[in-house]
């Protein structure tokens, strides 16, 4: 929200002089009138000099940030305007303790939240690589993968530590919500946003939206959001053989062509369409529907060249620069994203206020990704040496992979808050329906197989999951100034999974598994206890569990080794987080402070695992031992004088194997991996900082803000350890700075930023395995190159 500037000191002043030289009678006749307008005055004066409150609705109630016993955090629709920020990735770059590799769009990440990661943090085209220890609302919709860009947007609530007990839904380590702004009875307005905006060594680029709110009666009303993204990107694609390597190919789709300009593009389609109907003065209806429809081309990177061992594949000397990548063939993911919401707000005099809301959304996403090196290894090495690369006989062929992965259900929470007082509750119940399939096929053209031709290998895994659960929280006002908090989450799952294989080419893996996991009677809690210092300060102090759901494994038996019965299936894990914090507003509201010291305990924390058939992987996921997280959060905002504002984010993040498990594929004890205490977790940077100023006042008819910020992230492991000998690669620590100004006049806004304004490039990143960077090279994933933009807006 802008803070617009008061006159000087010197202009009080000197109106102050002119006021003192009033004739004597003109300040006699009307004293009243003087007083109230002087007491109006110094009472604005007295709130301009205050830092803004923040409202927020993470329990349904409209309540202050400040006043809430955990870590939440608010972004208000200007602020996200102004910064940018449009998904979630630029989202997470501004969070103190959410992390997740700044990957192509094309990519499904891994999201980090204080430190719960066990999973390689690099750039991987198949889906259910991606482990996310974070829950993701549109409002009370659990989505079921990061997507929706953030438009239209009134809000976005970052909630951290676990929240069963709020949310049906559920999460292990944090929620984000994006809160929509509402059809409005009684109003016409609307706003158009255009953005355009140019990277180094890429084209122009736009980013356009429109809002339209219309009143279609006394109690009903439309809403209609419409965004386009048209991203050119910046990094090039090589097609052909590049010197280094001795084999030859074609370049795709075209045979002449070998550099392809700007191939990393992304183009996104984004609406929403919602109606509001108020059928009594206590009970609104909503219905809302929206989709995105996007294409995600390419990669940003650069190709290194071909190196073996660690670090010398992630430091090998780039073969172009940091934005030319090769690729024989396109790349892209097609995505659309469909969800259809039903809502409904009742007050209840005397009991309180009813919600439920309604969901079903259909997520597809698919898409090609190049496999020139892991092609040559797994059909070249080990079957046909005519398609390994640099073997006398090639063939001249190189493959990929495609993928198809379909995620669609139903969701339902309905929660009946209470009125604040003494004692306050919140009861709700959940409902879950999910079907999910993700399949990925590896191609290598003229490859003789059983199947369809050139189809080399198929894997599918598939989910039907359904979970039902009550959940709730009571808090009681034990005395004036302490209130004490209990939540309980109790629920019921069943995940019925199959995973299919066929192994077109050398038949080692094919068949189906199936598997079962179901629990019902689970229960987790939450303990919390806050107590009012002052009227704008608290301290509290909160236990809270997490849970994530379980699933099934497609390992098989080889030859006369069964599978261990243990590894046909990985159980939830859980979260015991401990959080002890203080929030709230000092020196008369100048200075807000959010700071809190956490503990989070991990049980059965779920971790890749994979099986070796004659070379051929089966990848599934196992349970290792406890592991444990703790560290510190701290957030900051100042407002020395009134119009500028100073904050400071900081956070502090640990973690490690907390216990030593051997894990073993097969019954007879064989094929074990041990994870040992000690082992470092990976994936976070243990330092994350962000400096931030904001000026804003009055220029003649005009507001105007000049800002400025500044982001550091540590140095981070690229993977988890599994002995504390183990030492993983890791990324630099590096600082990014972003500048940004704006005006606005009337109904206009102009403003332009710069992001990365020191260029700063360092390895964020990578794409491929230890079989690829022998061969060909790993990609190198940079911190986008320097980006400066223009955003012009209009309200009517």
């Amino acid at each position: 929200m802008r803070l617009r500037q008061k006159p000087s000191p010197v202009a009080l002043a000197l109106l102050l002089a002119g006021l003192i030289q009033l004739p004597a009678q003109a300040q006699t006749t009307v004293p009243e009138e003087a007083e109230a307008e002087a007491k109006k005055k110094a009472e604005k004066e007295s709130k301009a000099a205050q830092l803004d409150t923040v409202v927020v609705t993470s329990s349904k109630r409209r309540e202050l940030a400040h006043r809430l016993p955990y870590n939440v955090t608010a972004i208000g629709e200007q602020a996200l305007r102004e910064a940018n920020i449009t998904d979630l990735k630029r989202l997470i770059a501004n969070s103190p303790s959410i992390e997740a590799p700044p990957n192509s769009a094309r990519f499904s990440d891994s999201i980090t939240v204080r430190g719960l990661n066990i999973s390689s943090v690099s750039a991987n085209n198949i889906e259910w690589f991606a482990r996310s220890t974070l829950s993701t609302y549109l409002d009370d919709a659990m989505l079921p993968a990061v997507g929706f860009r953030i438009k239209d947007i009134a809000r976005v609530e970052t909630l951290l530590g676990p929240q069963g007990t709020l949310y049906g839904g559920g999460a292990l380590g944090g929620a984000v919500r994006y809160i929509t702004n509402k059809p409005q009875l009684g109003k016409f307005e609307g706003q158009l946003n255009t953005s355009f905006f140019q990277v180094k060594h890429g084209s122009l680029s736009n980013d356009s939206d429109v809002v339209l709110n219309a009143p279609l009666g006394e109690d009903l009303a439309l809403r209609v959001s419409l965004a386009r993204l048209d991203d050119r990107g910046y990094t090039d694609r090589y097609a052909g053989t590049p010197s280094y390597l001795t084999s030859t190919w074609t370049p795709k789709p075209k045979a002449d062509e070998v550099l392809y300009k700007d191939d990393d593009w992304y183009r996104a389609d984004t609406a929403r369409v919602s109606l509001l109907w108020r059928a009594t003065p206590a009970l609104e209806l909503r219905l809302t529907h929206g989709w995105q429809d996007s294409t995600a081309h390419g990669t940003s990177g650069g190709q290194l060249l071909p190196a073996s061992g660690s670090p010398a594949r992630y430091t090998a000397p780039l073969a172009w620069d940091r934005q030319t990548v090769l690729s024989p063939y396109p790349e892209y993911t097609d995505r659309r994203i469909d969800l259809t919401t039903i809502d409904l707000d009742w007050r209840l005099d005397g009991l309180g206020q009813l919600h439920s809301s309604t969901s079903r959304f259909k997520d597809s996403r698919v898409g090609q990704g190049d496999y020139l090196g892991t092609g040559s290894f797994f059909y070249g090495d080990l079957g046909y040496s005519r398609y390994r690369l640099g073997a006398p006989n090639f063939a001249g062929q190189t493959a990929y992979m495609t993928y198809d992965n379909r995620n669609e259900g139903v969701l339902h929470e309905t929660r009946l808050v209470s009125e604040p007082g003494p004692i306050s509750w919140i009861a709700g119940l959940f409902l879950s329906s999910q079907e999910k399939s993700q399949q990925y096929s590896e191609w290598m053209p003229t490859l003789p197989t059983r199947g369809r031709p050139g189809e080399g290998y198929m894997e599918d895994q598939r989910s039907d999951y359904k979970e039902r659960a009550l959940f709730g929280e009571l808090s009681w006002q034990a005395i004036d100034k302490l209130t004490l908090t209990a939540g309980a989450r109790l629920f019921a799952y069943q995940d019925d999974s199959s995973t299919q294989v066929e192994d077109y080419a050398f038949d080692l893996v094919t068949g189906t598994i199936k598997g079962r996991e179901k629990d019902s009677g689970k229960t987790y809690f939450k303990l919390n206890a806050n107590y009012a210092l002052t009227k704008d300060l608290l301290a509290y102090a909160t236990l809270s569990q997490g849970f994530r759901r379980g699933g099934a494994n497609g390992f098989r038996g080889v030859g006369d080794q069964a599978v261990n019965p243990a590894l046909q299936g990985y159980r939830p894990d859980r979260t015991d987080n401990l959080e002890i914090g203080a929030k709230g507003f000092l020196l008369d509201r100048q200075l807000y402070l959010q700071a809190d010291v956490y503990q989070i305990d991990w049980k059965d924390p779920q971790t890749y695992f994979s099986q070796d058939i004659q070379g051929f992987p089966v990848w599934g996921t196992t349970n290792g031992p406890k592991a444990r997280t703790r560290g510190f959060e701290m957030q900051l905002r100042w407002l020395p004088v009134a119009g500028l504002e100073l904050g400071l984010s900081s956070s502090y993040t640990e973690g490690e194997w907390a216990g030593t498990k051997e894990v073993c594929l097969y019954a007879d004890g064989t094929e074990c991996r041990t994870y040992r205490k000690g082992g470092q977790l990976g994936g976070t940077a243990p330092w994350k900082h962000a400096l931030n100023a904001r000026w804003s006042g009055a220029w003649g008819d005009s507001d105007v803000y000049v800002a400025a910020s500044a982001n550091y992230l540590g140095v981070k492991a690229s993977d988890r350890g599994d002995d504390p000998e183990d030492k993983p690669f890791e990324y630099k620590a590096y600082t990014t700075y972003r500048l940004s100004t704006g005006i606005s006049q009337g109904n206009w806004d102009l403003s332009l930023w710069v992001d990365n304004l020191s260029n700063e490039r360092e390895l964020v990143s990578f794409q491929g395995t230890s079989a690829v960077a022998s061969r060909v090279g790993l990609r190198g994933i940079y911190l986008t190159p320097r980006t400066v933009g223009l955003n012009l807006g209009w309200r009517f």
